[in-house]
């Protein structure tokens, strides 16, 4: 059982014949993506400059990036769309506001149903896998899902604990945030990851938690879960794993 895991795409279409020839070659079963579908870099700019001055962002310094995000959206989903196998995704820090994330999920798996947004839900792979996922910076920072999408540790808590109640199957997990202090959050020299992410992954015990933030491919074992950061796409990263084999390949297109 092959499968493909991508983060940050980051609105590079360029990136998407290279990716389907690799899907084509490897004879991939399934994605996992981990986030970060658009840029959004003016929103993001004007969130955090707002926040590091105190104020209040100001949403209509960057209403223009509507049209190029819905393009970025529109190229995300057509070209991971027509691959015609699962895709299990959800969202990066940037992709905000919420309600467009998911008006466009929700346009989008109306054309390619077997594309499933997994950000505060689950999907199954088969009967034997069960995929769930949470999106976006995890952090104890003042929630926000307008200008980036940010959540507390007791929305995730909340929201997980749908594991629970799930049939004993193999589990997967997507985070956009990676677990805090180990290799694969560093960013400039800085640990930017989440406590509260490897609490979760020593909590429910998968077999891979992806992760798509952090500036390098990696991986690294939290208690007995492999945890893989598959690098960024919109460089061309990306990491195969093998799932009964349990072997990861790193790799660029």
């Amino acid at each position: 059982m092959k499968v493909l895991a991508l983060a940050n795409y980051l609105g590079e279409e360029r990136v998407l014949p290279d990716v389907k020839k690799l899907v084509e070659h490897n004879n991939i079963d399934f994605i996992l993506f981990a986030g970060g579908i658009v840029k959004g870099d003016d929103r993001i700019k004007e969130f955090d400059t707002a926040e590091a001055e105190g104020r209040k962002a100001d949403f209509a310094k960057v209403s223009h990036e509507e049209k190029t995000d819905l393009m970025q959206y529109e190229s995300f989903f057509k070209g991971l769309g027509e691959l015609k196998i699962p895709v299990y995704y959800i969202p990066g820090r940037a992709d905000a506001p919420i309600h467009r994330y998911l008006r466009e999920a929700f346009n989008h798996e109306i054309v390619f149903p077997h594309i499933r947004n997994v950000h505060k839900s689950f999907s199954f792979y088969r009967n034997h896998y069960e995929i769930v996922g949470f999106g976006g910076e995890i952090s104890e920072k003042e929630r926000n899902e307008e200008f980036i999408l940010r959540y507390p540790r007791w929305e995730v808590e909340y929201h997980l604990k749908i594991i629970r109640d799930l049939k004993p199957m193999e589990l997967l997990m997507l985070f956009h945030t990676p677990p805090y202090g180990g290799k694969l959050d560093v960013k400039n020299g800085e640990h930017t990851g989440s406590q509260v992410v490897e609490d979760f992954i020593k909590t429910y015990d998968p077999l891979y938690a992806v992760v798509g933030s952090g500036s390098e491919q990696g991986e690294e074992i939290i208690g007995t879960t492999h945890v893989i950061n598959p690098g960024s796409m919109h460089k061309g990263e990306y990491a195969i794993i093998q799932l009964r084999r349990r072997e990861v390949q790193f790799g660029t297109f």
